[in-house]
C-alpha cells in the first residue's frame, strides 16, 4: 500500500539542493515508501539514482541511515552503494539517499519481459553472486531484510565492451530498520523464492542434458532444501554460504563424473543422496535404493487417516514418494502390478504451498478464505488426473471412458469447457485445473480484488474421487491415498494448516490423507471452525522415532543390513558389499556389563552392526552420515580395498567417530535457531546426571542390583508449559533431541510423555542402551531442566554411591527410581 508519496511530477526537471548542478531528470519508480529518480550532471556526464522518503515514512530518530550504511558496510561488487543524503525534512518534509546509478532494470521486470532469457547458466550464475554476497554478509553480521525481485537489479549488457554479459546488482537494504512498520524478511528465504521465480522461467523439456542436470540440483537441493533450511544438526549446508557456493562450483564435475557411468541406478559413493529431496526426479535411483524393509510401511499403508512424524532424516519422504502411483510408473514397473495395490498413492509436497502461500494469515475478508483450499484441490486433482492419464496412454482407460468422465468431471469442478477438439480429455482438464492453481495464487496476493466464482471447499475432491472410483472399472474399489508430504510449522504455517485441515481430516470411504511432519509439535491438529481433531477417531499418528525404539532388533537390523547393501551395489567396483564387512558384528556384551565398565572407569568401545542398530531413532540419514565419516578417517575407500579382512574399518576407528559424530551434531545443535545453546544445555545436564548415576546408583528390586542406567525421562505430572518454557520444550521435540512418547504413564497412573534420549547421543554421554530405567522428575525438576539446566545439574549430579533407600530420603519433587512400576511392554533390557 502506498503511504504518503508525493507527486512525481513536483521533481522532474527540477535541482537537487545541495548536490552540485544534478537535476532531478527522470522517474525510475516507486516502492510503498519512496520515489525512485534518475538525477543527471551536465558539468560531471554522470548519472546517479535518489531515492526519496517523506519524512512520515522515517522511522523515529535516525534509524533511516541504517539502509545506506548497511550497503556501505559492504565491499561485495554487486552491492549498490550509497554517496550521499540530503536531509530536507525542515524545508520540504523529505530525505533523499543518493547511489550509484545502475543502468538496467529490477529482475522483476526483467522476469515479466525477458523470460525466455532466463537459461540454466543465466540462474547459476545469479545465485553464485547472492551467495557470494550472503558470504559477506554472514561474516560482517548483516541481514539484507528485504531481499527479492524488486531490489535486484540486471544490468544491461555494455556495448563497448567485449563479451559483455547481465550482471546483478542489490539494493535497498533493510526497510525493516528505515520505515516504521516494516519487518525484516529472511534472506535465505527470500533467495529460495527469486530461485524459485527464475527456474519457472525455464523450459525443463527443451534444456540439454547437462542443463536438466544443473537444473535438478538447483531445484531440487538448492530452492527445496539448503536454502530454506534451518535445522543445522539435518543439513551442513544450511545457512552456510561458504558450503553452498563449494556445492555449486562442484555441480559441473559432478556431472562429468556421471557421464562415466553407465547406469542410472550408480552413485560416486555409498553415501550419497542422504535425503529423498536430494534424488530429485531420479525415479530409478529412487527405486535402486528404497527399502521395503522400512518399519512402519504397514501402518502407513493402512485404510486411515495418518500423521507420520519422526527425526528429521528417517525417510518419510522417501516412503511417500516411493508410495506414489507416478514414481513406480515412471519406473518402468508393470502398470497390472501397481493396480493390484488397494490404492492409488498421490505424492504432494508441501514446499508448493510454502512458496504460494508464504507467511500465510487468516485472511479479513471471509470470501478468501476457501482460497488455500480451492489451490490444494485442484493440485491434488492435477496429480490424480495426470495418472489417469497415463492410464489411458497405456490403454488402461479406453478413450471413450476418458471422454465421457471428462465431461461430468467439466460439470462437476464449475469448468467452462472449451471448444476445443480434446476438450474431453484428462489432459484438457489438467491445463484448466492448473490455471485455477495460479487463479487462487494471484487472488490471494490481491486481496481488494473481488471473487467472482464459487470457490472449492472440503467436500469437492472427495466428490470427484467418489466419482471416478464408480465410473472407471481399474479404480472400482480403490482408495486414493494422498501422500502430503513436510506438511510442517512453520514453514506451512499454523493458520494455513487449520484452514486445510478442514479437508485433511475429512473421514471418507474413497480418499485418505497421510501427512508427514518434522515433529509432534510441527502439526496442528485444529480448524479454522474452532474443531478439534482427535488421535484415533479422525486420523492415527505414527511416530517413526518410537517405531524404532520399540522395534525388534533382527527387524531394525534387517533394515539397515539392506539399506547399506542397496547402497554399496549402487557404486561399481565398491571394497564391501554389506555392513557386516564393513563395521563388523560388534560385541556381544549386555548392557549391564557395559554399565559397570563406565562405572569403573574403564575405557568403552562402541562399534558394529549391533551398536548401529541401537544408535538408531529412525534416522537413517545419521547413520549413513556416520558411516561416510567412518570410511573417511580409515583413509578412505582406496584404503579399504587394500584391506583383506573383516571388518575393513576397526573399532578404535568406529567408536571415536561415533563420539565425534555426536558431538558434531551438538555443535551444530548449537547454532540452531535462538535456542540452539540453550538446547545443548539442556541434554548436557540430562546426560551428566544420568552418567552420574551409572557410577553411583543401583537399580532397585533386580537381581544383582545392576547400575542404574537411564537414558530417558519420566515426570510425574503431566507439565503445562507456557510463554519461553512452552518455546524452549517444542524445540526439544522438533529437533529431536528427545523422542516424545506421548503414552507415557506417570507414577499415579496418569498419561504422560516419556522424553527418550536420541539414541546416537548414548555413547557420548557414556551412557548404555538399556531400556530399563528412568530419570524420573517431579514437574518443578522438570522446569528446571528446560529453564536452568546447569542449576538443575549442579542440583542433581551424584558424586558419591548413594544408598538402596536413596529415593525414601529425597523431597516428593526430586528424582528417584520408578523401577518399581509395571513398565510398558516395549521397554526391554
Amino acid at each position: 500500500m502506498l503511504k504518503d508519496l508525493p507527486p512525481v511530477e513536483d521533481f522532474i526537471n527540477t535541482s537537487i539542493e545541495g548536490d552540485g548542478d544534478f537535476r532531478f531528470v527522470e522517474y525510475l519508480g516507486r516502492g510503498c515508501y519512496a520515489l525512485v529518480f534518475r538525477g543527471y550532471s551536465e558539468t560531471l556526464k554522470q548519472s546517479a539514482a535518489y531515492k526519496v522518503i517523506p519524512s512520515a515514512n522515517l522511522a523515529p530518530g535516525e534509524s533511516w541511515k541504517i539502509e545506506p550504511q548497511k550497503a556501505n558496510l559492504l565491499n561485495h561488487s554487486s552491492v549498490v552503494h550509497c554517496r550521499a543524503y540530503f536531509d530536507w525534512r525542515e524545508s520540504k518534509g523529505l530525505v533523499v539517499l543518493k547511489y550509484d546509478f545502475v543502468e538496467g532494470t529490477s529482475l522483476f521486470k526483467f522476469l515479466k519481459n525477458n523470460k525466455n532469457q532466463v537459461t540454466v547458466p543465466f540462474v547459476k550464475s545469479f545465485l553464485h553472486v547472492m551467495l557470494d554476497l550472503f558470504y559477506e554478509l554472514q561474516s560482517r553480521g548483516i541481514e539484507h531484510g528485504d531481499f527479492h525481485s524488486g531490489n535486484i537489479l540486471v544490468t544491461n549488457p555494455s556495448p563497448f565492451q567485449r563479451n559483455s554479459a547481465e550482471e546483478f546488482r542489490v539494493t535497498d537494504f533493510g526497510i525493516g530498520g528505515l520505515t516504521s512498520d516494516a519487518k525484516l524478511t529472511d534472506d535465505f528465504e527470500q533467495l529460495a523464492r527469486v530461485l524459485t521465480l527464475l527456474l519457472q522461467c525455464i523450459d525443463y523439456q527443451k534444456i540439454s542434458p547437462e542443463d536438466k542436470y544443473v537444473f535438478n540440483i538447483l531445484n531440487d537441493h538448492f530452492r527445496a532444501k539448503h536454502l530454506i533450511e534451518k535445522d543445522l544438526t539435518l543439513d551442513p549446508l544450511a545457512r552456510n554460504p561458504d558450503k553452498l557456493l563449494e556445492r555449486l562450483e562442484q555441480i559441473e564435475a559432478d556431472y562429468e563424473a556421471t557421464q562415466s557411468k553407465s547406469e542410472r541406478t550408480s552413485l560416486l559413493t555409498p553415501f550419497d543422496y542422504l535425503s529423498c529431496e536430494q534424488i530429485g526426479q531420479q525415479h530409478s535411483l529412487l527405486h535402486a535404493l528404497y527399502s521395503n524393509k522400512f518399519l512402519g510401511i504397514d501402518e502407513i499403508e493402512g485404510a486411515n487417516n495418518l500423521v507420520v512424524t519422526g527425526p528429521r532424516g528417517c525417510g518419510k519422504s522417501t516412503v511417500f514418494r516411493s508410495l506414489s502411483f507416478k514414481h513406480q510408473l515412471q519406473n518402468e514397473t508393470s502398470t497390472a502390478s501397481d493396480l493390484s495395490r488397494g490404492y492409488i498413492g498421490i505424492y504432494y509436497h508441501c514446499n508448493d504451498l510454502y512458496f504460494k502461500f508464504p507467511r500465510y494469515a487468516t485472511p479479513q475478508r471471509v470470501e478468501a478464505l476457501d482460497l488455500p483450499l480451492h489451490y490444494l484441490v485442484a493440485r491434488l486433482l492435477v496429480e490424480i488426473l495426470d495418472v489417469l492419464h497415463k492410464l489411458v496412454n497405456s490403454g488402461i482407460i479406453p478413450a471413450l471412458k476418458e471422454a465421457t468422465v471428462s465431461r461430468a468431471l467439466w460439470e462437476k469442478l464449475n469448468l467452462k469447457r472449451p471448444s476445443l477438439p480434446n476438450a474431453d480429455s484428462f489432459e484438457a482438464l489438467i491445463v484448466k485445473l492448473t490455471d485455477q492453481c495460479q487463479w487462487a495464487v494471484e487472488k490471494h496476493r490481491c486481496p481488494d480484488q473481488p471473487i467472482k466464482r464459487i470457490l472449492y471447499g472440503p467436500d469437492s475432491l472427495l466428490l470427484i474421487c467418489e466419482l471416478l472410483q464408480k465410473e472407471v472399472s481399474v479404480l472400482a474399489n480403490k482408495r486414493f491415498y494422498c501422500f502430503i508430504d513436510d506438511y510442517s510449522m512453520p514453514h506451512i504455517t499454523e493458520t494455513l494448516q487449520q484452514n486445510l485441515n478442514r479437508l485433511l481430516m475429512q473421514r471418507n470411504e474413497f480418499c485418505f490423507f497421510k501427512m508427514a511432519t518434522e515433529s509432534p509439535v510441527s502439526y496442528a491438529a485444529s480448524d479454522i471452525d474452532g474443531k478439534s481433531y482427535v488421535e484415533g477417531r479422525e486420523f492415527e499418528v505414527l511416530n517413526l522415532g518410537l517405531t524404532y525404539l520399540r522395534g525388534e532388533e533382527s527387524l531394525k537390523l534387517e533394515f539397515l543390513d539392506d539399506v547399506f547393501v542397496k547402497r554399496f551395489n549402487a557404486v561399481p567396483d565398491y571394497p564391501v558389499s554389506n555392513l557386516s564387512a564393513l563395521i563388523g558384528d560388534g560385541d556381544s556384551i549386555s548392557a549391564n556389563e557395559m554399565a559397570i565398565k563406565i562405572a569403573e572407569g574403564e575405557k568403552t568401545e562402541w562399534w558394529g552392526r549391533s551398536t548401529f542398530s541401537s544408535m538408531c531413532s529412525g534416522d537413517i540419514h545419521q547413520l549413513i552420515t556416520l558411516a561416510r565419516k567412518m570410511v573417511s578417517d580409515a583413509g578412505g575407500t582406496d584404503v579399504l580395498k587394500g584391506i583383506s579382512t573383516d571388518p575393513k574399518i576397526k573399532p578404535s576407528i568406529q567408536n571415536k567417530a561415533i563420539r565425534t559424530h555426536a558431538g558434531d551434531f551438538l555443535k551444530s545443535l548449537a547454532d540452531s535457531g535462538q535456542n540452539g545453546a540453550h538446547l545443548r544445555q539442556i541434554v548436557t545436564s540430562f546426560g551428566n546426571v544420568a552418567n552420574s548415576y551409572i557410577k553411583f546408583k543401583r537399580s532397585k528390586n533386580e537381581t544383582g542390583r545392576p547400575r542404574h542406567q537411564a537414558s530417558r525421562i519420566e515426570v510425574r505430572e503431566a507439565p503445562v508449559f507456557h510463554g519461553k518454557e512452552r518455546e524452549i520444550y517444542d524445540d526439544l521435540i522438533r529437533y529431536s533431541v528427545f523422542i516424545q512418547d506421548p503414552r507415557g504413564k506417570s507414577f499415579t497412573g496418569q498419561i504422560v510423555p516419556r522424553l527418550y534420549l536420541r539414541r546416537f547421543l548414548i555413547p557420548h554421554f557414556n551412557l548404555t542402551f538399556s531400556g530399563r530405567d528412568s530419570l524420573l522428575l517431579g514437574v518443578d525438576d522438570f522446569r528446571q531442566l528446560i529453564l536452568n539446566p546447569r542449576a538443575f545439574e549442579d542440583r542433581k549430579i551424584l558424586k558419591r554411591e548413594v544408598p538402596d533407600n536413596f529415593e525414601e530420603m529425597q523431597n516428593s519433587q526430586d528424582v528417584f527410581d520408578f523401577n518399581e512400576q509395571n513398565d510398558d511392554s516395549h521397554d526391554a533390557n
